[in-house]
């Protein structure tokens, strides 16, 4: 039996790994109510006030190599492996054992080898009273119905926002850029806690207030958004990864069981699948990829999923290539020695948000609360750097950049943290004469 390999998922990491498998010339099953809408979720939220592109560039049709099944995965029941079944696999190149079976909403069955989880999230979805259209954009439905409310508005729109993650920036910023009013409400005193360190988000908050978005700080209770008030609504409190039971179990953490009921106040559960550096889960035969995935082990190991576009395509790029690539990996060499060790995934992790005219990206390891940073502006002031560090020393290495309105700077980055060398120290980074865009081309 050859390889049978169901991707459960039709989000970019999933639409992504199910290409490139066909164009390797391995057919491939991708299960999801909307398989063949292909578009990025949720970064719907860019252009909902403009008519620029904001969905994916490329369709994924079906194929001969690539099968749609337009269903909803339910569970999954692994298959029982004896060790004599996983060491006849394990030396017979092309020989593949059944891993499991997905359970559809329809009450069909899909048996795989391989399977891919790329389920991404489900939004937060809480109760606006006074307006029960509020929307978390996380959707094409919600976006072009977005869309279609601001095209027929004959006068400027007056947009409440709640939330101050990406998504609500980005919907508040453009929303103001097209010249509509907004509001955001606001948990803290500042916006992007969560995402940015104090210097980005600092700076961004003076931008969007200096530009007319209006915030409203210590917000705690939905009841007090004046009714009325606001001509469209969009929520933006949070997501968590769409979950599916494998042998009737759902993925917990550490901090969180996996309570069906949802988590306890003041609770943020991540639910997301734990992974090692090759993306497998602790289940025979099942990977997880982009927003489902939490990777705990590896360079770039973090204490939640990734949850962005960049890093969503690389897993599936990155799983294509791994699975295909099993049987050398596993295969004894000729002259009896061990097999190789496949390599990881380690391709630089970024991020990028438009909020208006203000651009901010981040690469490698950040943190919002990071102590252990230097940063570098240009002469004007404008645009500038924060760099992260792995620890207080003078020689600590660097693991993470910030950039706000600087996309070269950004873009050497980006090669700086993927070279294979040695990275730039505190000491470097400190000194006025050092040219980080110079070494970043070395």
């Amino acid at each position: 039996m050859g390889k049978q390999i169901v991707i459960i998922g039709a989000g970019l990491a999933g639409t992504t790994a199910a290409r490139e498998l066909s164009q390797r010339g391995q057919s491939v099953t991708l299960i999801d109510p909307e398989a063949g809408d292909t578009y990025e979720r949720p970064p719907l939220s860019k252009h909902l006030f403009d008519d620029s592109r904001y969905h994916l560039p490329y369709h994924l049709e079906d194929s001969e190599l690539i099968t749609f099944v337009r269903d909803r995965a339910v569970s999954i029941t692994l298959a029982e492996a004896t060790p004599e079944s996983q060491t006849e696999a394990l030396f017979q190149p092309g020989s593949e054992r059944l891993a499991g079976t997905v359970h559809l909403g329809s009450g069909e069955t899909l048996d795989f080898t391989h399977c891919i989880l790329a389920t991404g999230m489900e939004a937060n979805r809480p109760e606006i009273p006074g307006y029960p259209d509020a929307l978390p954009v996380y959707n094409l439905g919600e976006a072009e119905w977005i869309r279609d409310f601001v095209a027929e508005a004959t006068d400027p729109l007056n947009v409440g926002v709640l939330g101050s993650g990406y998504l609500g920036m980005e919907v508040a910023t453009a929303a103001v850029a097209a010249g509509h009013a907004a509001t955001v409400y606001l948990r803290g005193d500042e916006p992007l806690r969560r995402q940015l360190s104090a210097p980005v988000r600092r700076a961004l908050f003076e931008k969007h207030k200096a530009a007319g978005v209006r915030f409203v700080t210590d917000h705690t209770d939905n009841a007090d958004i004046p009714a009325g008030e606001h001509t469209l609504f969009v929520t933006s409190v949070g997501a968590r990864p769409v979950r599916i039971p494998i042998n009737g179990a759902l993925p917990t953490t550490d901090e969180h069981s996996a309570d069906p009921e949802g988590p306890a106040p003041g609770e943020v559960p991540t639910f997301a699948w734990d992974v090692d550096e090759h993306l497998a889960t602790a289940y025979p035969g099942v990977w997880a990829a982009g927003d489902c995935a939490h990777i705990t082990s590896g360079r770039f190991a973090i204490d939640h999923p990734w949850a962005c576009e960049p890093v969503a395509e690389s897993h599936g790029k990155y799983l294509a290539e791994h699975i295909l690539g099993e049987d050398d990996d596993l295969t004894p060499r000729a002259d009896g020695s061990a097999p190789s060790k496949p390599e990881p995934w380690s391709d630089v992790p970024w991020h990028w948000s438009f909020q208006g005219p203000e651009k901010v990206f981040t690469a490698g390891l950040t943190s919002p609360d990071a102590q252990d940073t230097v940063q570098r502006s240009d002469p004007s002031g404008t645009k500038f750097q924060v760099f992260h560090f792995a620890g207080p020393e003078p020689e600590a290495a660097l693991i993470g950049v910030e950039t706000l309105n600087w996309p070269p700077m950004q873009a050497a980055a980006r090669r700086v943290l993927g070279a294979d060398r040695p990275m730039p120290t505190r000491a470097q980074l400190e000194d006025p004469e050092f040219d980080f865009k110079a070494h970043s081309r070395l």
